[in-house]
């Protein structure tokens, strides 16, 4: 795990949104069609369990393949319509060599070149803004920026990037960043120039947003530096996912569904209105 050096917290695994995938002033000819999208929350944090208590479910398999199987009920269930989709960031790892406006700022502040510690090495990261999506989302949502290949993790961690970054990288580039504490080796595969419209309250800027892959196969990642460590984060941020409903009338029907799945696990899972 990375240690930062100058800032004692870059970033909240739990981010709702971010700054490149947030609520702008845009009219309905602007959308792909109106949507309402509700988040799926746990209640996983210091405000209702004690550190002790989350490091023992950090240790505890069973919490984590509930976790999983609630995942999977998610997306194959018919009672609530599950989009496996996240706004957050991935940190790029070197010293930060373009406009800072294709960074994540978190409210506009300067967070390029932080320096840390990864493996015991100094490094300088820079978060950038970043759309994280499962294949079934990616084709419910019509588009087709990844490979069916590109949701198996081989070594490399696919990313498309905004058209901000098409005068610094090439399809093929290599890109060493850090995800949810982790360090991987990213693989520009593809760029997009059309923002992502999701309703009328969120959308993601095409000029500074990178879209990559939930993977299946990160087990056979070999270097992990905290993989117990790694493999709780990851479940319980892929989890934080989007219900759609077509009006907010479904909304405590939806949040009963979801509720009611969570509890078949033992998990503590809900739906927020957000809006």
């Amino acid at each position: 795990m990375y240690k930062l050096k100058k800032i004692p917290l870059l970033l909240s695994v739990l981010l709702l949104f971010l700054q490149g995938c947030s609520g702008n002033d845009i009219t309905a000819s602007d959308m792909q069609g109106k949507k309402f999208f509700y988040q799926v929350s746990d209640a996983y944090s210091t405000s209702n369990y004690t550190l002790e208590e989350l490091e023992e479910l950090k240790k505890n398999s069973s919490f984590i393949d509930n976790l999983q199987k609630f995942n999977t009920e998610l997306n194959s269930t018919d009672t609530v319509d599950f989009y496996d989709m996240k706004y957050d960031t991935v940190d790029f790892i070197g010293k930060w060599n373009k406009p800072k406006d294709l960074a994540n700022g978190y409210g506009h502040k300067d967070l390029t070149d932080q320096e840390v510690t990864i493996k015991g090495k100094s490094e300088y990261i820079t978060p950038v803004n970043t759309f994280i999506l499962n294949q079934k989302t990616m084709q419910k949502l019509g588009l087709n920026y990844l490979s069916d290949q590109d949701f198996i993790y081989n070594g490399e961690f696919p990313m498309v990037l905004g058209s901000g970054f098409k005068e610094y990288y090439n399809i093929g580039d290599t890109i060493p960043i850090t995800y949810l504490r982790e360090k991987f080796n990213g693989k520009v595969v593809g760029f997009y120039d059309k923002d992502l419209v999701f309703d009328e309250f969120s959308h993601c800027d095409s000029y500074s947003t990178v879209i990559v892959p939930y993977m299946d196969n990160l087990e056979s990642k070999d270097d992990y530096e905290d993989r117990e460590g790694f493999f709780y984060r990851y479940n319980l941020f892929k989890n934080l996912a989007y219900i759609y409903f077509p009006n907010t009338v479904d909304y405590e029907k939806n949040k009963d569904a979801v509720e009611k799945i969570a509890q078949k696990y033992n998990l503590d899972y809900t739906v927020l209105r957000g809006y």
